[in-house]
């Protein structure tokens, strides 16, 4: 599996965590996916993982990305989306994702590692802990 994808809704956070690349089909289903999880509901948080994926998406593919967010923004609310970018390469096309889509309710940020991470989502818990209360291998928490 490319990804895997889990709700913590304790935390309010989903966590998306790429496990190697992911083409432009895999995202944007990830995207339609995300919406669809047992027990999502407006205003949860996202923390998407990229540290583990090789390559990066093109320009075409973001931009394509950008216009698909637009359908999920309303499910979302006002939240943040925290991704974490795995080369300087996915850091810059996530920056131009985030910039396609500030008009969105959904505020974008992307971090080059965790630590810089930390804080921004304003929750209770930073981001390295979020990831450590939301292993890949537990179920869907809540």
């Amino acid at each position: 599996m490319s990804h895997t994808l889990k709700l913590n809704i304790e935390l309010g956070v989903v966590v998306l965590r790429a496990k190697q690349s992911m083409n432009f089909e895999e995202i944007r289903g990830v995207f339609a996916e995300m919406v669809r999880l047992p027990g999502f509901k407006e205003g949860l948080c996202l923390v998407a993982d990229f540290r583990g994926s090789g390559t990066a998406p093109t320009g075409e593919d973001i931009r394509n990305l950008a216009v698909f967010a637009e359908r999920t923004d309303p499910a979302w609310g006002d939240t943040k989306w925290c991704i974490v970018a795995s080369s300087d390469t996915m850091y810059g096309l996530s920056r131009m994702f985030s910039s396609l889509t500030d008009r969105l309710q959904v505020d974008t940020q992307v971090f080059r590692d965790i630590e810089a991470a930390n804080g921004w989502l304003g929750l209770a818990v930073d981001v390295e802990g979020i990831l450590a209360q939301t292993p890949d291998e537990a179920p869907t928490i809540g």
